[in-house]
């Protein structure tokens, strides 16, 4: 099997069949993907949990309450039953009802019996349209176009509001794409001073783009992936592609500094820093292929499309970034005095005054640093996990209006709504109204409807409406005492099964299994680094630190969500809206993504100083000479990506911005702990943090005798990379 430097080698040598080729792909990806059209679903389908029994119930009896619903909201201060209100309100109903084919039928709020609601004071009514699909098959276009047609209708005295998932906006990434690049290439060209420097890595993140664009786009065609999942991986995409491609650009700008040629210099960054890469971007596929073992499947989806990022990004980096470098050589190293500039920036930064706080008092840098990441880590103690509504959503959207009007006229919980299914088995009526009472003298429920037995009379359904919202504490806590109390009791002695469903309790299950699977998860892919990493530097310590390390910046990122999404701080600066608690995917999805990446740069930062210890054979001027030549690299890399995933916060989606800040959250963290803790530990540690063979560059242990001081095998270096 080939190595990383031979692959390099290959395609510095054919650079052009490197380069169209991506091209051709790329271009071919992203052509058929568009062209077939991406075909996203977000229907939360949990095997083996009590929503997903209460669904297949439905399925079975109630085939229309199966099917995908939305509200139409009706407001009027003069009240709807005023005779013209009332002709305004049917002409939005006959709207709706000729929305053929996508609606089957359109219940009126004044029919009570089927579900209609009007509120106490007459002012708000809750009509239903009833899809021929379920919510995530109605086509957007079909969606798009009700929405437009009925909110025109608002106006004389009437407001028409829309709710449902089928009418939330879909969020729009495009200008955090534009804003994230703009950012990358200003840091690119203030680091390094140099267009082709800064033009390469951007090459490389476009290219990954339409790549990936295609990929997910015909991904939807194979298995179910969640709408956001695209946003998310074409985030991925763009920051590590960026990050990936300037860690082997540098390397080999070193290299070609240092009077190698380019085939040699190439080589030696494929060998140096494309081990980083490929470690770091193996460790990120890992972590996500782990998202398996969490029995969600919506959730596979979002793992195989930003798995799919991940390997292209990959693949770009260890061959297209070669051929670029070939084709830009003469470019890359700046001269003159932008030439004396960057390096008298890079001495600086290199030199500044954390490097020399690490040298000087080592054991208080690492201490302090570590106590400001637990403080940063304190917030996620509290951390809450669930689902958005409506509520969050920016003012500005229907549905978020829909969603205020509802709980003015019919209190908090009428937006949380769930349904106890019942699998009668012989029950009688008196027993449902039974049942039905017992619901409504539960504690935390606000009202109850009449049980509705299904035509072939083998089921029923009671709406139970709670007293609080479904992002309140409370009503999770409502549904596990249905399930584990309430209707245990009252079924009793019979032979009927009942189910609690709903969004509300579908989410609600979401949550714990996410919840109970974390912590495994979390130590499997804890454990699989620390094993890859002691292999790979033949060490103990430098694995622990690293690990640790990365964990700390993984809770700095959940810490900081906590406190802007769930407390409400500086909310309006990021436009989080309401708080609320955070997604309950999120936290696992940020470990499998952020583990990779903050990896990255321990493996980059101890990779350069292994090499200086291999040189010197003194730990602590090791640690000074590879600060000296990851320290710009890095800190450049941390700014661009985490640049790139904050554009993310300007998209109008509460899911993306949680996204966007947690990832550059955790980069700033992990980068931040490993240009100021990591020195400072291997400064403390000395020569303990090392291992008894000394490892040259390029990977070949030599045994140092005991008592023995290590040679300089400089020479040796220079020797091997002349042949």
């Amino acid at each position: 099997m080939p190595s990383l430097s031979g692959i390099a080698r290959a395609c510095h040598r054919r650079r052009w069949t490197t380069v169209i080729g991506w091209l051709l792909v790329a271009l071919t990806l992203a052509g058929v993907g568009g062209m077939a059209g991406p075909e996203f679903d977000s229907e939360y389908a949990l095997p083996d949990t009590d929503s997903q029994r209460a669904y297949d119930v439905l399925e079975d009896h109630f085939p229309e309450r199966a099917a995908g619903t939305g509200d139409i909201v009706l407001y009027a201060d003069a009240g709807l039953d005023n005779p013209a209100i009332r002709d305004r309100a049917e002409q939005v109903l006959d709207a709706a009802r000729s929305a053929d084919p996508v609606v089957a039928d359109v219940i009126p709020h004044t029919d009570a019996a089927r579900g209609g609601r009007v509120s106490d004071d007459g002012t708000t009514g809750i009509a239903t349209i009833v899809f021929t699909t379920s919510r995530t098959e109605v086509p957007d276009e079909a969606a798009e176009a009700i929405k437009e047609r009925l909110t025109a209708l608002s106006g004389q005295g009437l407001t028409v509001e829309l709710s449902g998932t089928m009418f939330a906006p879909v969020p729009s990434t495009g200008m955090s794409e534009t804003v994230g690049l703009a950012a990358a290439l200003v840091i690119l060209l203030a680091a390094f001073g140099s267009l082709a420097m800064a033009g390469l890595p951007i090459v490389v993140a476009l290219t990954g783009l339409l790549a990936s664009l295609g990929g997910v786009m015909l991904l939807t065609k194979a298995m179910d992936v969640p709408d956001f999942s695209m946003s998310v991986a074409l985030m991925i995409v763009l920051g590590v592609g960026v990050d990936y491609a300037l860690f082997i650009a540098t390397r080999y700008r070193t290299a070609r500094r240092d009077g190698q040629s380019p085939q040699d210099a190439v080589a030696t960054a494929a060998g140096t820093s494309g081990h980083a890469v490929a470690f770091a971007g193996t460790t990120v596929i890992v972590s996500l292929a782990g998202m398996f073992f969490m029995g969600v499947p919506f959730v596979y989806g979002l793992a195989v499309a930003c798995m799919l990022g991940v390997a292209v990004t990959l693949g770009l980096a260890l061959t297209l970034v070669p051929a670029l470098l070939a084709l830009t050589d003469r470019w890359l190293t700046p001269t003159g005095r932008l030439e004396r500039r960057t390096t008298r920036r890079a001495t600086a930064t290199a030199t500044g005054t954390g490097a020399g706080m690490a040298r000087r008092r080592p054991l208080a840098v690492a201490l302090g640093g570590t106590v400001v990441l637990l403080a940063l880590c304190a917030p996620a103690t509290a951390m809450r996990l669930g689902s958005a509504d409506a509520g969050n959503a920016p003012a500005s959207d229907t549905t978020r209006r829909a969603h205020d009007l509802k709980q003015e006229a019919f209190g908090p919980g009428s937006t949380a709504p769930f349904m106890v299914v019942a699998d009668l088995h012989g029950a009688t009526p008196g027993q449902l109204d039974e049942l039905a009472r017992g619901l409504q003298s539960t504690p935390g429920v606000a009202a109850v409807t009449p049980p509705a037995l299904s035509p072939d009379g083998q089921a029923a359904v009671i709406t139970v409406i709670p007293t609080t919202t479904a992002q309140d504490e409370a009503t999770p806590e409502l549904v596990r005492e249905l399930r584990q109390d309430v209707l245990p009791r009252a079924a009793h002695g019979t032979d009927t099964r009942l189910h609690v469903g709903g969004v509300t309790a579908t989410f609600q299950d979401l949550t714990d299994r996410m919840a109970g699977r974390l912590l495994p998860f979390v130590l499997a892919v804890v454990v699989i680094s620390a094993l890859v990493l002691a292999a790979m530097f033949r060490s103990v310590l430098l694995p622990a630190q690293a690990v640790i390390l990365t964990l700390l910046s993984l809770g700095a990122a959940y810490g900081l969500l906590t406190a802007v999404f769930q407390w409400g701080w500086a909310a309006g600066l990021f436009g989080a809206g309401r708080t609320g608690p955070l997604e309950s995917y999120m936290p696992m999805t940020l470990m499998a993504l952020l583990f990779g990446l903050g990896m990255d740069y321990q493996v980059f930062v101890l990779t350069r100083i292994r090499e200086a210890h291999a040189r010197t054979g003194d730990a602590r001027t090791a640690v000074g000479e590879g600060l000296h030549a990851s320290r710009r690299v890095v800190l450049a890399a941390a700014l661009i990506m985490a640049a790139v995933f904050a554009s993310y916060t300007l998209s109008p989606d509460r899911i993306m911005k949680q996204f966007g800040l947690g990832l550059a959250a955790g980069v700033l963290a992990a980068a931040a702990a490993v240009l100021v803790i990591t020195p400072a530990l291997l400064h403390t540690l000395g020569q303990r943090a090392w291992p008894t063979h000394r490892v040259r560059p390029g990977g070949i242990p030599v045994r140092i005798p005991p008592g023995a001081r290590p040679r300089s095998d400089e020479g040796a270096v220079r020797m091997r990379t002349r042949r």
